[in-house]
This record gives structure tokens, sequence and C-alpha cells, in this order.
């Protein structure tokens, strides 16, 4: 995320994310300059752009670039939690990871 200077655009940010169709929740860090985002689906970021260049600002979003350019360009990248139940012990944990 760029763009956001103070705790004002922060708030005007993440209500601008969390108006997208689809969008569950968004929470924006202004000191880590980051967006998480819970979407019921995948939602490209060109969406999230849109909405941001229609809630004025200079307010940019892009995947962060630890991700590699084929993710990037496929704008693939999705986050799940999801619970798990039944495990007892750390042999568990990592059975289930695996």
């Amino acid at each position: 995320m760029t763009g956001m200077t103070c705790n004002g655009c922060r708030s005007h940010v993440e209500a601008a994310l969390s108006k997208v169709e689809g969008v569950t929740n968004a929470s924006v860090d202004l000191e880590k300059a980051e967006a998480e985002i819970e979407m019921q689906r995948h939602i490209k970021i060109g969406n999230f752009q849109h909405a941001l260049q229609g809630a004025g600002g200079n307010y940019q979003i892009s995947i962060p670039s630890e991700f590699s350019s084929e993710e990037k360009e496929g704008e693939n990248l999705m986050k799940h939690t999801y619970k798990i139940t039944g495990m007892t012990c750390n042999g568990c944990r990592s059975h289930v990871e695996a």
C-alpha cells in the first residue's frame, strides 16, 4: 500500500477496500503499509485498485515483492485460515501440516 500519510488515510483506505463486493473484512496497518483482506472468493487486485482510485487520494495497492513474478501476474494469491480439530499433540500437528 502506498499513498497513506496519516490515520485518516488508513481509515479511508480501509473503508474503500471494505466496500468491494465479496470482501468480508479489510484491515489496514499504516506503519507496515499493508492491508489484510478477507474475502468470500478470490478478487483480483485490479478491483481493489479501482476502488482506491474512486476513493480519491493517490493510494496504490500491490502484491508484496517477496512473491514470484508468476504469482503476481496470475493474481492468484489467497490466505485461508481453517480450524482443525482432533489434534492432541505436536505429532498430530506435524502430520496435519505435512
